[in-house]
């Protein structure tokens, strides 16, 4: 932080000071005007008005003339209009106000901003600039930031101004950024947020965040950690290689995952990346110019990426797992955990034995016709939730324990009579067998049973009715309101 060593003498004015705020004056259509008019201006509105004088004042401008006289027996011949826009050249406009600043002030600005510039720096974003330098410019009269923006305007009018910084350049912010940040990074690896805050002293935190987290060539490594693509050390037989990996899988089967890549060799030169560095850091270099990554998930430019087909694909390759595998990899695929989309994969391919397992359908052996004619001495109506089903001692050995789990799979896609239906996959046993010659929707279904409870038509009551009767694995329901309408019409009927 600047140093806080400043002469507050207010008649500390230099003839230099006097030519920065007062170029103007000889403009004005006064043969009065003169460098002695300027120093005296200059003086008395440091001393008398150190709070800053307010234009379009005539008691202020009565005053002011009467200062003068008082101190100097000088009588100033200026109009008002003429006086007042002396006035305004000599100091800095603000808030319908002029101030006037002293030398030592001036020069320490001026000084400030030099040393900065001096390391190397671009750019000094405004805010931080009297965020840090708060205290002295404050005491120094300098009541904010917009005032500080006019003196430095003032005293640097060679420089380059935007509206957010200002320097030696008026590039795009992002390249801004992105110039500075690599100015300072030197022979580094990987910085966080806080070093290099502390290198770029005029550069706010959130600005460096923002540019960290919003520019491919700056790489993510760990929680507020970055590394960047310059310095990353990957060889042009490698750079080859993986595209041309790369390229034959999505070619074959549309797409690959990036941790399908063999990279120890890579791995071993940038031993401070993280796996999930080192993977961002070999698609950006090697592969950003020809494909796109969804996660983990790399397929060629512009196609479409379908999770969805992928974790089929991928459940028809095993014999048996777990639904928190299946989470497992849809997140190595993808970065994240979608519930419902390794669900319904599972359930497309595999046979769900319980609640957390699924297998391979040649694990399981369903005697269809038995077990569908056992299910139509339940199913009197066109359906009935998965939950009525509490007993299954009449059912057939199929390889495994009967349990709801384990029959939803069967009448999702085994049972030549009946389909099972729900609002969306789950593991509550929630959803309904409807025999297939029954052609009403869900939504359909929920308000048909609703109308048969007698419930009254509130949205809570039916709520309640629908997850109570396992129609629905919540007590709400985005289709409340369409199910009232439905079984208003229905009841009218």
């Amino acid at each position: 932080m600047a140093s806080t060593n400043i002469t507050r003498d207010k008649t500390n004015f230099s003839n230099k000071q006097v030519g920065l705020f007062t170029s103007a004056l000889s403009n004005l259509p006064s043969s009065s005007y003169n460098a002695t008019l300027v120093k005296k201006l200059i003086y008395t509105l440091s001393a008398r008005f150190s709070n800053g004088f307010r234009i379009n004042s005539p008691i202020e401008l009565a005053r002011l003339r009467y200062f003068i006289v008082e101190k100097y027996n000088y009588k100033i011949r200026l109009s008002d209009e003429e006086l007042m826009e002396a006035i305004i050249t000599c100091g800095i406009l603000f808030c319908s106000k002029v101030y006037v600043l002293s030398s030592s002030v001036i020069n320490h600005i001026k000084k400030t901003i030099n040393d900065y510039f001096m390391t190397g720096a671009q750019v000094i974003f405004y805010s931080e600039l009297y965020t840090k330098n708060e205290k002295w410019l404050f005491e120094a009269r300098v009541i904010s930031e917009e005032m500080m923006r006019g003196i430095i305007r003032k005293i640097f009018p060679e420089m380059k101004f935007t509206l957010t910084y200002f320097g030696l350049t008026d590039i795009p912010i992002s390249n801004v950024l992105e110039n500075e940040i690599l100015r300072v990074w030197e022979d580094d690896i990987l910085l966080t947020y806080n070093q290099l805050a502390k290198r770029l002293l005029y550069v706010p935190l959130e600005r460096i965040k923002n540019a960290l987290g919003q520019n491919s060539n700056f790489i993510w490594n760990s929680v507020g950690t970055f590394s960047h693509i310059s310095k990353i050390d990957i060889t042009e037989d490698e750079h080859k290689a993986i595209c041309k990996i790369v390229q034959r899988k999505c070619n074959t089967h549309g797409y690959i995952s990036i941790t399908d890549l063999v990279i120890d060799e890579i791995m071993e030169r940038n031993y401070e990346l993280s796996i999930t560095a080192a993977h961002n850091a070999i698609f950006s270099i090697c592969l950003s110019d020809k494909f796109d990554k969804n996660g983990k998930i790399v397929t060629r430019k512009g196609e479409p990426i379908n999770v969805l087909t992928i974790m089929k694909g991928y459940c028809q390759t095993v014999d048996r797992c777990s639904l928190d595998d299946l989470l497992n990899y849809e997140k190595e695929l993808t970065g994240e955990i979608h519930y419902w989309v390794p669900m319904e994969a599972a359930y497309a391919v595999l046979v769900r034995t319980d609640k957390a397992t699924f297998v391979a359908d040649k694990y399981v052996y369903f005697d269809s016709n038995a077990i569908d004619k056992i299910i139509t001495r339940f199913v009197n109506d066109n359906y009935l939730p998965l939950k009525y089903f509490t007993a299954f001692g009449e059912f057939p050995d199929c390889g495994h324990k009967w349990n709801l789990f384990l029959f939803e799979s069967y009448c999702r896609r085994f049972s030549k009579i009946f389909r099972f239906d729900s609002p969306s996959v789950n593991s509550r046993n929630a959803g309904v067998i409807i025999k297939k010659k029954c052609k009403m929707t869900y939504t359909e279904i929920m308000a048909d049973a609703v109308v048969k409870s007698g419930i009254s038509l509130t949205g809570i009551n039916i709520g309640k009715f629908l997850f109570d009767s396992g129609y629905t694995g919540r007590s709400t329901t985005a289709k409340v309101g369409e199910i009232i309408n439905i079984a208003k019409a229905k009841r009218g009927r």
